[in-house]
């Protein structure tokens, strides 16, 4: 119920016309079909080849971030929230293009549940980061003060992200300044993008049992 009142309060800010960014994640998901059972004239530009499937089964018309000259909106999940609203994000291994279409986005709203808010970054999750695959070790070697840099893997399989990279999953001892960070990994040599978010971020809908507050 959280997740679905969540998507409720975004969906409010979907106007007809509007080209929207696709989130991915459990409470995208929820979101992408609830505008679906709306009938909007809108255009969606998924984050990640599930959000298309998504989409695509529930009559939604989708391009390519290269097809559109603007995103109206983008509405998107993440795994944790702190008191600044800056983000973890990147749990399902979809960083890269979520980043490019939230950052690009005119303005973007984060949905989650209560439980994803934290007081510090890092409290949860690791801090995901796609890499190409023949840097991955390289770049591990070039972070500060990682407590842990784990090579993801899905059924005993390296994981693969929808742009054929890698994704090492990083726990660091504290994230005192996420910008920073941010910036920081992003100027790794081998590095794509790291799932830290600090940017554009228009308002936080958290989603609670019967009720939902705005940050």
């Amino acid at each position: 119920m959280k997740k679905i009142n969540a998507a409720k309060k975004a969906s409010e800010f979907v106007k007809d016309g509007m080209v929207i960014g696709l989130g991915s994640g459990s409470t995208a998901a929820v979101f992408i079909e609830l505008l679906g059972k709306e009938k909007l004239n809108i255009i969606g530009v998924p984050t990640s080849i599930e959000s298309e499937n998504i989409a695509k089964k529930i009559g939604i018309k989708v391009a390519e971030l290269n097809d559109v000259d603007r995103i109206d909106l983008a509405v998107d999940g993440a795994d944790e929230v702190d008191k600044n609203k800056f983000l973890i994000k990147g749990g399902g291994g979809y960083l890269t293009r979520e980043k490019i279409i939230d950052y690009a986005a005119k303005k973007f709203i984060v949905i989650v549940d209560d439980s994803k808010l934290v007081k510090n970054l890092g409290e949860k999750f690791p801090v995901p980061i796609e890499v190409i695959p023949f840097a991955w070790k390289h770049v591990k070697t070039k972070l500060k003060t990682p407590k842990d840099a784990i090579l993801r893997s899905k059924d005993d399989k390296t994981y693969v992200t929808d742009n054929g990279n890698y994704i090492l999953d990083v726990r660091f001892d504290s994230i005192s300044n996420p910008v920073k960070l941010e910036q920081e990994l992003n100027s790794i040599t081998g590095v794509v993008e790291n799932g830290i978010f600090t940017k554009n971020i228009s308002k936080v809908i958290v989603g609670k049992e019967d009720s939902v507050t705005v940050l």
